[in-house]
């Protein structure tokens, strides 16, 4: 269909329409609307791409959306750059995403979940869907200024603080830097000298853990410099393999801080299997106080968020922008650390 909004009618341009333009089959059309663009070559995408742009050409239930205004869909935009792993595989997403889907729901709202990090291709998504408001997730802050200057609509940005002049934008976010300062006071005060952080990106949230971790031990003055801020970059490689190329320098270390409870689970995972003890050899601690950090041996020290806290901010900031209503555009969340077997004092 193509959409005239200003006079409100409807042209109808059918996937065959645009598969007989392109030379193309219906399928091959039908796949590169519904995002499985791993089914076609990257030259027939951009051919169909042209010409769905060209046309107008948005899916039937985009179409009524645009008439009635509203479609009840809210984007949940979240950066899934990692080419070897699945974001929503990291039990932090899954818990923060189920709490938003069960918010949404209880006011007649519904979530997409959008896996992209190229501003341009979440700006399509919002415009073929005819989106309520954008909840941006894991987003470099680049990319999440780029679609709050560009995108009319209410957005949300989780974990990510920064200047704007948008008065459609909220921003949620866990006080990263007390979280990372708190692990770090911990460790020091236990008698750690020799620790490391894991990381495996350049996110604001993790940039902000690392300056408060770092700065901690400098108040106890014990120095620490980049070299003690390990990161696995798993665009290019796995955890694992990661994880084994700094094995030899895990083995300095008396203690570890994750960037998550994920990986924290993945570096005692890792060190067990090669007979290092947690927290006899070395001390590990994680980030985000989710399920699995109670149910694995040994249980993780942590810094604790209330996600389900955050999915209801989250939920609550949208509706009330979509109403009109005020809302607070900065909610900083407090974090604490919650102690269990993981670590030890030297």
């Amino acid at each position: 269909m193509r959409i005239t909004k200003n006079r409100r009618v409807i042209v109808m341009v059918r996937i065959k329409d645009i598969a007989e333009k392109c030379g193309v089959s219906t399928a091959s059309v039908s796949y590169v609307i519904h995002g499985r663009t791993d089914k076609v070559s990257p030259a027939v995408r951009e051919k169909i791409e042209k010409e769905i742009a060209s046309s107008g050409y948005v899916s039937n239930q985009s179409a009524m959306s645009l008439v009635s205004r509203s479609s009840g869909l809210i984007g949940v935009a979240v950066a899934n750059g990692q080419d070897k792993k699945n974001i929503l595989s990291d039990p932090y997403f899954g818990a923060f995403f189920a709490y938003l889907e069960s918010e949404f729901r209880k006011n007649d709202k519904y979530i997409l979940i959008i896996l992209n990090q190229k501003s341009d291709e979440i700006l399509k998504d919002a415009m073929r869907w005819n989106l309520d408001g954008l909840i941006l997730c894991n987003h470099h802050k680049d990319v999440m200024v780029d679609i709050s200057s560009q995108y009319l609509k209410p957005v949300v940005t989780i974990d990510a603080s920064f200047v704007y002049e948008y008065n459609k934008l909220v921003q949620i976010f866990v006080d990263d830097y007390n979280g990372g300062y708190i692990t770090g006071k911990f460790l020091a005060s236990a008698g750690h000298r020799n620790v490391a952080m894991i990381d495996d990106t350049d996110y604001e949230a993790d940039r902000h853990r690392w300056r408060g971790f770092r700065k901690a031990f400098e108040d106890a003055g014990i120095p620490i410099d980049e070299k003690s801020h390990f990161i696995i970059d798993i665009q290019k490689e796995e955890m694992t393999e990661g994880l084994n190329r700094m094995y030899p320098l895990m083995l300095e270390k008396t203690a570890i801080f994750c960037v998550s409870d994920f990986y924290a689970l993945q570096v005692i995972n890792f060190l067990q299997s090669k007979g290092v003890r947690v927290p006899e050899d070395i001390s590990v601690s994680g980030y985000d106080n989710i399920n699995y950090s109670t149910i694995c041996t040994p249980k993780i020290t942590t810094v604790s968020q209330d996600i389900e806290k955050k999915a209801k901010y989250a939920v609550d900031s949208m509706l009330r922008m979509i109403e009109g209503k005020e809302v607070e555009h900065n909610i900083k969340m407090p974090v604490e650390l919650v102690i269990r077997e993981s670590t030890r004092a030297l």
